[in-house]
């Protein structure tokens, strides 16, 4: 890995990391193109799993004064898990292409009609049915790409969490799909020494930047908060499908 490289993955994961702390997505959206351009596709799911896991635990110790939220979530957490174990098995066979159309898809819709769709009503029979579905996708789309935050975050916007609130639950899931996600590469024996040492060196401006994001979010209004997800949902899926069918 040459200079150039090296400074292409800092940079990049200074934005990741950011993004991360501000929002509690972007990080596997940022980083896992960057890093694929320089390790290859495979490697760069490996290698970003580590930041991500040590980024959504800082971010769930950030929020904790509110986790009796995660209550409402429970079934999410479940069905993501389970998704994250089909997904790591699957890392080689899924399509990647079925997926990120169908998240393209899912995304539009929350951001469109999503309000509509779920209701005012938490508790609402459709709500209840349709998160763990949603969480469930999102878990093998993360155990095969690391990337679940268009579908899940899209969900959750629609739901019109408070910024704290949105960020701890999205942490949350994210978190115990990384925990399956890293026990899963263990297993299968995807975790090299080199991509290990990259992995902890990328934390470093990866948790410095996060830090500045959850600084960032803290001087934000819930509306700015608002518009800033709607947007880093409309760029993450229309990166996530560039670098499906056209990088």
């Amino acid at each position: 890995m040459g200079a150039l490289d090296l400074l292409i993955l800092t940079a990049g994961l200074a934005v990741a990391g950011f993004a991360k702390g501000a929002t509690a997505m972007g990080l596997p959206l940022v980083a896992t193109p960057i890093l694929a351009g320089v390790f290859g596709p495979r490697p760069a799911v490996v290698i970003i799993s580590i930041p991500i896991l040590v980024a959504n635990s800082i971010l769930i110790v950030q929020g904790g004064r509110a986790l009796g939220v995660l209550r409402s979530i429970v079934p999410m957490l479940v069905t993501g898990a389970l998704g994250t174990v089909a997904g790591v098995l699957l890392l080689a066979q899924l399509d990647q292409r079925v997926f990120a159309l169908l998240i393209a898809a899912l995304v539009i819709v929350f951001l469109l009609r999503g309000d509509r769709l779920l209701g005012e009503d938490p508790d609402a029979r459709r709500v209840r049915v349709l998160g763990p579905v949603i969480s469930l996708l999102a878990g093998m789309l993360q155990g095969s790409t690391s990337i679940a935050s268009p579908l899940i975050g899209s969900y959750f916007h629609a739901r019109r969490l408070s910024p704290a609130d949105y960020v701890l639950v999205l942490a949350a899931i994210f978190e115990l799909n990384s925990i399956v996600q890293v026990i899963g590469f263990i297993l299968l024996g995807l975790y090299t020494p080199p991509l290990v040492a990259v992995a902890l060196l990328g934390l470093v401006p990866t948790m410095l930047a996060l830090l500045a994001g959850i600084a960032a979010r803290g001087r934000m209004s819930p509306v700015r908060f608002r518009q800033a997800i709607a947007v880093l949902l409309i760029a993450s899926t229309a990166n996530l499908l560039w670098h499906t069918f056209l990088a």
